[in-house]
């Protein structure tokens, strides 16, 4: 009895290895296949998602949020996110809120970096509006970066540069590559300082 015990035993555990071995044969299969560089993904081989927010916070503890239309993870850096009509909001230690839109961006959630491209816009409420073709917006810090043309609406006028880099929360812009400025006066009479 002993014997057929021992049997059936070894019995089970090998075709419960060999059940096991077939899975792990079959679960290869259906991996996706291996894309080219510049190759399309197929949808089978991507995440995608409508209405995605991507939110945290930054190096002050101030909230961001990153709102999508649509969200695909990238199939082969599961650290990139592919995002189309982009809208974020970056709160400020005083409490007021930079906004940032765009009609494209990749997110990276490793270094929290977002890469807007196609009308981006940042607006410091009060201060100025900002528009350029792309940015690199570095959200745990609050910076943004662009090296293409860029122009700056402010109370009494613009500016129009080259690039642009934004740091202290949009309290400092620095400008440069032919930076041109066009000041609006308030009135004829002036403000009496």
């Amino acid at each position: 009895m002993l014997r057929l015990a021992s049997f059936v035993t070894i019995a089970v555990t090998v075709g419960l290895i060999g059940m096991f071995v077939i899975q792990i044969a079959r679960f290869d299969t259906l991996r996706p296949p291996k894309r080219q560089p510049g190759e399309e993904a197929s949808p089978s081989s991507q995440i995608t998602a409508d209405r995605s927010k991507i939110a945290g916070f930054d190096n002050q503890q101030q909230p961001f949020v990153v709102d999508a239309r649509t969200a695909e993870q990238d199939s082969e850096k599961s650290n990139i996110v592919h995002l189309d009509g982009v809208d974020g909001r970056l709160k400020k230690a005083d409490g007021t809120l930079m906004t940032v839109s765009a009609r494209r961006g990749t997110y990276d959630t490793d270094t929290r970096v977002l890469d807007l491209k196609g009308d981006v816009r940042l607006v410091s409420k009060g201060k100025f509006v900002a528009l350029m073709d792309k940015a690199r917006v570095l959200l745990q810090q609050k910076r943004l970066y662009s090296d293409v043309p860029v122009t700056v609406s402010l109370k009494h006028g613009t500016i129009a540069a080259g690039g642009l880099e934004i740091t202290d929360e949009g309290n400092r812009v620095l400008f440069f590559n032919r930076v041109k400025t066009t000041y609006t006066p308030t009135d004829s009479t002036g403000d009496g300082q």
